[in-house]
């Protein structure tokens, strides 16, 4: 069964189109999609989390059709995103930020726990207590991939995780990532920012040019670290 199932998916904002007739799929498996800024990878998120109405096509998650359903039920079906800009709760804790994000999403018996998001990530334990909106970018970003696993999602979509992030800090979530996946079963579908940062995580890549999907296939398909550069650099 598929995680995610996306058939000629068309979008845009107003009357401006920014999708066209897209195909994606991902399995029980991390996938990445790159392309040139404006190319429309973050509609596309927002448009399979619900945040971003289809004009046509088709987004299924594990053969449930989304069709024209709303944000929080996607939620529920397994659906976590993780956009870009760490949206924490800045004036709540790190727990009470977890236990929020644990009244949502799938049925209790699905989730994680809150000890498993600090098992997961120990500088979150350690700031339990702290406020959300005084910690890092890193730490924040850490909080919010948390928040994301705390609703028990299937499917995990996640947007430039690493933009504006020291390295070693966008290695170390990358590595929490390939943990979440291999441990917890959770697919994925990334827009990344740095590609080489995941050339050795994803299974597949998809590329995005003006809309429409130009490019798939694994990393060697595309010509490993550099290949994946030049297509962010939209270098075809």
């Amino acid at each position: 069964m598929r995680a995610l199932e996306i058939t000629d998916l068309s979008t845009g904002y107003l009357k401006a189109p920014v999708l066209r007739d897209v195909t994606i799929t991902v399995g029980d498996e991390i996938v990445a999609v790159l392309g040139a800024n404006g190319a429309g990878k973050t509609t596309l998120l927002r448009s399979i989390s619900g945040n971003l109405k289809a004009w046509s096509g088709s987004i299924k998650v594990e053969d449930v059709d989304l069709g024209r359903t709303s944000p929080w039920h996607r939620a529920r079906l397994g659906v976590a995103h993780v956009p870009e800009g760490r949206h924490v709760f800045g004036a709540m804790s790190v727990r009470d930020n977890l236990d929020v994000a644990g009244l949502a999403g799938r049925r209790r018996s699905s989730r994680i726990s809150r000890d498993d998001v600090f098992e997961l990530f120990p500088r979150l334990g350690e700031r339990r207590d702290q406020l959300a909106g005084s910690m890092s970018g890193g730490e924040q970003q850490m909080l919010v991939i948390g928040r994301a696993l705390m609703t028990g999602p299937r499917l995990l979509l996640v947007d430039e995780m690493s933009a504006g992030l020291a390295p070693v800090t966008a290695r170390t979530l990358v590595e929490s990532l390939r943990r979440i996946h291999a441990e917890l079963g959770v697919a994925m579908l990334l827009v990344e920012q740095s590609p080489h940062l995941i050339a050795d995580v994803v299974d597949r890549v998809y590329v995005l040019e003006r809309g429409t999907t130009t490019a798939e296939g694994t990393v060697a398909d595309i010509g490993g670290a550099d290949g994946l550069a030049s297509v962010y650099l939209g270098a075809h």
